[in-house]
């Protein structure tokens, strides 16, 4: 029997790679010249793995920026019905929260009026992805603004699956009390398609939530979905009248 050839075995080294989290969606894989270096092969070789793994979608490749990984995704969005405070810790249990950078900043007039609050503020800014924890689909990509007053409810928060709120609660003993949320369709801009693995200018849903404590926003949450990945619902109910 033929052996393989090097590029099908350098594909199936770095789709394993893909899939026990080596590199997660949205990380950019080492350069042709890199992967070549390290594993003795040309770059013909290398280019040819790295056009199978575009071909099984398990990649991205653009030019000027590199080799972007894209979590293999099926042909169903991710189905959420979300009306209550509940049903917001059921989605955060059945998705990973994937942390890819962290910075303090202070909220520029553009910011600001996106966020509704007082420009000239300071704020701890994450930018995170969410994944399902079954294929580790890319579900959406959440930017997360939260007041450094608390920041020390943040510690352990790349391990931790639930809501923020949980964290918060053992952090400081604050009790998230109401979540004000906003849900507008945008255009993907691109950097979340680039996390996402997406197409830059495709409808979108973004949802922005304030999580509030006796009337202090604690921290807001901007998250964007790709249309073909998340069905938002809810049931209005009709009260009964009163006699």
């Amino acid at each position: 029997m033929a052996a393989r050839p090097m590029y099908a075995e350098l594909a199936d080294e770095i789709r394993r790679g893909i899939q026990d989290g080596t590199w997660k969606p949205g990380d950019l894989l080492p350069t042709e010249l890199d992967l070549a270096a390290e594993r003795g092969l040309s770059r013909s070789t290398v280019r040819a793995a790295l056009t199978r793994l575009v071909d099984l979608g398990l990649i991205r490749r653009q030019q000027g920026v590199g080799t972007r990984v894209c979590a293999p995704r099926g042909d169903e969005g991710y189905d959420a019905s979300i009306a209550s405070m509940e049903e917001l810790i059921h989605f955060g249990l059945a998705t990973q929260r994937i942390v890819r950078g962290r910075s303090e900043e202070v909220v520029d007039e553009a910011t600001a009026r996106w966020l509704e609050i007082r420009p000239g503020t300071r704020w701890i800014r994450l930018e995170t992805l969410r994944a399902s924890l079954e294929t580790g689909d890319p579900i959406c990509r959440t930017e997360i603004f939260f007041d450094p007053h608390y920041g020390a409810a943040l510690q352990g928060l790349e391990d931790h699956h639930g809501l923020i709120t949980e964290l918060l609660r053992n952090a400081t003993g604050i009790e998230i009390d109401a979540v004000e949320q906003i849900i507008r369709p945008v255009i993907l801009d691109e950097p979340s398609s680039e996390i996402l693995c997406a197409t830059p200018g495709q409808p979108a849903l973004e949802i922005v939530r304030r999580y509030l404590s006796a009337g202090r926003t604690i921290y807001i949450t901007v998250s964007k979905h790709p249309a073909d990945r998340f069905d938002y619902r809810m049931t209005l109910r009709r009260q009964k009248q009163m006699s």
